[in-house]
């Protein structure tokens, strides 16, 4: 049937017995295949079978395939006129319809076969009227279908049959707004011409002017033929209606850029001042679209000047809305023509417009012209910064800063910098606190939401200040290995300046009052800002506080503990060397101390004595100071517990000397002391850089350490408890009760275990001590279970999470580490006079790398040999790479390079849309 091979099909019908009204597995029969592909011989095969088996003509042609069709429909689409002829001479009717309610006229029609329409009325005059009125899915008759597809010649015809010129489909659409609409210029031409309505409209309220400009038609051709047709006066009728937005012609003229019609419109009288629902003048719309083409014809009309500064409903002016969307040719153009500077509903002028949406040209262009409105506020107090930040536009920001704009503060008393912290913008913060020469002054501002920018930078957007902190260090425009490169380290942003303190005391008339000691730090560490303290500027800024007072204060805190720790370590030396030491003497259950007494006449002892009991005293009171600053805080930290557990110990060792009836204390506080003594040395050196950071992950993986036994000490009373009950009652002394017991296990999961004494020999009796094994089956086999357990599973268990968790620690050690700096200089700043930090402290600290080495003090140089005073330059070394001249330069290069394809594809687009106003192009589009 596809191949139209009638003979084939003869052949199958007969002899195969093959059947054609057997649909396939898509729905279709085989007649529909034929009639689709113009099949006209195999058509009359399959019409001839069904005669002979009784079955009709009119029958066969009206099978439906899955989509509805009857062969005729399909007969259509091939576009075969023997096809379609045989189908209607064997019974079809043109009136069927398909799923969509289309006819095969309908298909005809959008199809141009005028042929095959004047086929169907031509064989059935009957059924014509009913085809020409009938309507698909979507209300078109067929003269729709005709227009929609620019079929102008069986427009005509069907005109001529009867059909109705101005049916509506379901969009209220008459065939002439249905041509007009798709671009079918011949047809829309012919429909005027045959005396269609033209002041019908569609479904918008658009009549067919509104269609014809929208589409770019030929206005010259269509006002001639309506004129010609019909009268002037129906063509200024439809010049100024409006469709549903309010919108005339004119306005889809300049906002499509179709130069042509908005020449013609002008010349047939079209109002230039009608304006839409939002009150938006076909000026309004150029301006909004940028046809700089179109605004320059608006202007150059004759009431050109009395529109250039009308407002729409939002109180925008057309200069308004070209800044507002970057058309700085239009905006030029309308400056030159006399535009004034308005303010919008919401007191804004075109510069706060350009800034809101970013275009630096457009606010170079408006500021040159004018340059009273850099500083200009809406109605909310707010300037072009504030709405530049508020849209998060870097590049208004950093130009209304070049352009030294004012840092003002709004009608809420909030400055720019306050709303980029607020909506946590950080490209808008980026550029206010990193710009070259504004920076400072953007740091400073104050408000009741954010009292200090720096502090509000921390908290909120810590990447931000990390590029503060990068731009705070400077080196010399020289080579790197010359004796006059330095480094400048500037601290403006980490403390107030003595000029400063001075004008803020003066301000709040409070002489005494002084800055928050390392404010600034201190938030670093309360935020936990690890990248920010580990900042090269920052390790300086501490380097200063250390060299400018700091070592002087910890160094002679350590000396004190040093000596301190000598009469500590001397006395119970001496204490051991005694000849009548306490004897402790087991009798059953009771412990007797025989003590003699001959120390209290040594006066070295007595000096020992005097001065660790006066270091305690002076140090149990500054502790009971920091009880009363600290509360809560100071009893949740363990090394305070350490300190006073020192103290107490230290007492007890020495009181025996004045108070013999204690003499049974001495010995084990004294061993007590002597570890706390040395255990808090080692906790003293965490102030000292290098060192510290390993005690400090020496007490983190400690309290790991700790967190983790105290889970698993379930396993070790377990095992001690069955061990107890195993080995007790075979006179092992180790397991004889529950606490010895549960000693010996925790011994054995070191490795411990003595398997020869404590089980072979007691199982083969032959132990000297006479021990046994009363129950060897569960006692070896516990003892495997714990083998496994305890040594082996645990103890790999702990040593993996102090490996595997060890660069965790490490961060955790330096956030430590430093936090503890701080926290040592702002106690030692509470304490200093304000005076001598003013002396002391630095604004900036300028370094010279290559002249260190040799002008290193003999302090300094001890305490970087021996403590490892770790100031190092490996971040800074980073921080300095990232500056690189070298990267700068090619920065600006490509800047400079994207600045010029830039002005290359203006000035080529401008030439462009002079090429095509040359060559009467009818649109700038």
């Amino acid at each position: 049937a596809i191949y139209d091979h009638d003979e084939c099909a003869k052949i199958l019908i007969k002899g195969f017995g093959a059947s054609p009204r057997i649909p396939c597995n898509n729905g279709y029969y085989p007649i529909h295949e034929a009639a689709k592909n113009a099949s006209s011989r195999t058509m009359e095969v399959f019409l001839q079978w069904a005669e002979s088996r009784g079955c009709r003509r009119e029958e066969m042609i009206t099978f439906y395939d899955a989509e509805g069709n009857v062969p005729l429909h399909s007969a259509v689409h091939s576009g075969d006129f023997k096809a379609v002829e045989l189908c209607l001479k064997s019974g079809a009717k043109i009136s069927t319809q398909q799923h969509d309610l289309s006819t095969p006229v309908h298909l005809a029609c959008a199809q141009g076969a005028i042929d095959i329409v004047k086929l169907m009325f031509g064989l059935q005059p009957l059924e014509k009227h009913l085809c020409l009125s009938s309507c698909d899915v979507q209300k078109m008759t067929p003269l729709h279908c005709a227009s929609m597809f620019d079929r102008s010649e069986i427009v005509h015809y069907l005109i001529q049959q009867g059909a109705d010129v101005d049916a509506l489909d379901k969009e209220k659409r008459s065939p002439l707004l249905l041509a007009a609409s798709r671009g079918g210029w011949r047809t829309v031409l012919t429909l005027i011409r045959l005396g269609a309505n033209i002041h019908l409209k569609d479904s918008n309220h658009r009549n067919v002017l509104h269609l014809v400009v929208m589409n770019g038609g030929r206005l010259e051709e269509f006002a001639h033929e309506v004129i010609k047709a019909q009268s002037a006066g129906s063509l200024q009728q439809l010049l100024n209606e409006k469709d549903s937005l309010g919108c005339s012609p004119l306005h889809f003229a300049s906002r499509e850029g179709h130069i042509r019609s908005l020449e013609n419109l002008i010349q047939l009288g079209a109002c230039i001042n009608l304006k839409n629902n939002n009150n938006e003048s076909p000026l309004h719309f150029a301006a909004r679209y940028g046809r700089y083409n179109t605004v320059k014809q608006l202007l150059d009309s004759e009431k050109g000047s009395f529109i250039i500064n009308e407002t729409d409903g939002e109180g925008l002016t057309p200069l308004h809305i070209a800044s507002q969307q970057g058309h700085d040719r239009v905006v030029q153009l309308l400056l030159n023509r006399g535009a004034l500077l308005h303010r919008d509903h919401n007191g804004r002028t075109p510069l706060h417009l350009a800034a809101m949406s970013g275009y630096t040209q457009t606010m170079e262009l408006l500021q040159c012209v004018h340059s009273h409105l850099l500083d200009q506020v809406d109605k909310d107090g707010n300037t072009a910064l504030h709405l530049a930040t508020m849209e998060n536009k870097p590049n208004s920001i950093a130009l209304l800063l070049s352009m030294d704009c004012k840092l003002l503060y709004n009608y809420i008393d909030l400055s720019a910098i306050d709303y980029a912290i607020y909506y946590k913008f950080p490209e808008a913060a980026l550029a206010m606190v990193t710009h070259d020469t504004r920076a400072q002054e953007i740091m400073a501002l104050r408000s009741d939401k954010h009292p200090c920018v720096t502090l509000a930078l921390i908290a909120s957007m810590p990447k931000v200040f990390e590029s503060v902190q990068d731009k705070c260090i400077t080196k010399a425009n020289c080579k790197k290995d010359s004796k006059s490169f330095y480094i400048k380290y500037s601290f403006m942003n980490y403390q107030l300046s003595p000029e400063q303190v001075h004008a803020t005391r003066k301000k709040l008339k409070d002489p005494q009052w002084r800055p928050c000691p390392l404010e600034v730090v201190n938030a670093m560490v309360l935020h936990g800002r690890v990248e920010l303290l580990a900042h090269p500027l920052s390790q300086k800024y501490l380097q200063m506080k250390w060299i400018s007072y700091g070592k002087y204060f910890h160094l002679v805190h350590l000396l004190m503990y040093l000596v301190f720790l000598c009469f500590v370590t001397y006395f119970s030396y001496e204490l051991m060397q005694t000849p009548s030491l306490p004897v402790m003497a087991v009798n059953g259950s009771e412990t007797e101390f025989n003590y003699n007494h001959d120390l209290s006449s040594d006066p070295a002892m007595n000096m020992s004595a005097a001065v660790i009991i006066l270091y305690v005293i002076l140090n149990s009171l500054r502790e009971i100071l920091q009880l009363y600053q600290q509360q809560w805080q100071y009893l949740l930290d363990p090394t305070n517990l350490v300190s006073w557990l020192l103290y107490i110990s230290s007492v007890l060792m020495v009181l025996p000397l004045y108070l013999p009836q204690l003499s049974g204390l001495q010995v084990s506080c004294a061993s007590i002391t002597a570890f706390l003594s040395w255990f808090t040395l080692l906790l003293n050196l965490q102030r000292f850089d290098m060192v510290g950071i390993y005690v400090v992950m020496f007490l983190e993986i400690l309290q790991t350490l700790i967190k983790v036994l105290v889970v698993f000490s379930i396993l070790i009373i377990a095992f001690g408890l069955a061990f107890y009950i195993l080995l007790s009652k075979g006179q092992h002394l180790s397991f004889s009760n529950v606490p010895m017991s549960m000693v010996r296990t925790f011994s054995m999961m070191l490795g411990e275990i003595d398997f020869l004494g404590t089980y072979v020999q007691p199982f083969y009796e032959q132990d000297e001590e006479n021990r046994r094994l009363p129950f060897p089956l569960p006692a070896f086999f516990m003892l495997g279970i714990f083998m496994v357990l305890m040594p082996i599973l645990l103890m790999n268990l702990l040593i993996g999470l102090a490996v595997g968790d060890i660069e965790s620690v490490r961060r955790n050690a330096q956030l430590k580490r430093l936090a503890m700096q701080v926290v040592l200089h702002t106690e030692l700043e509470r304490k200093l006079p304000q005076v001598l930090l003013e002396k002391v402290d630095k604004m900036e600290l300028i370094e010279y790398p290559n002249e260190v080495k040799c002008k290193l003090g003999f302090l300094d140089h001890m305490l970087r040999k021996w403590l490892c005073n770790p100031f190092s330059e490996d971040g800074l070394e980073i921080v300095l790479e990232n500056n690189e001249d070298y990267v700068t330069e090619e920065i600006d290069k490509m800047k400079r390079k994207l600045k010029s394809i830039s002005k290359s594809l203006d000035g080529q687009h401008q030439l462009l849309r002079l090429i095509v106003q040359k060559m009467e192009i009818k649109t700038e589009a």
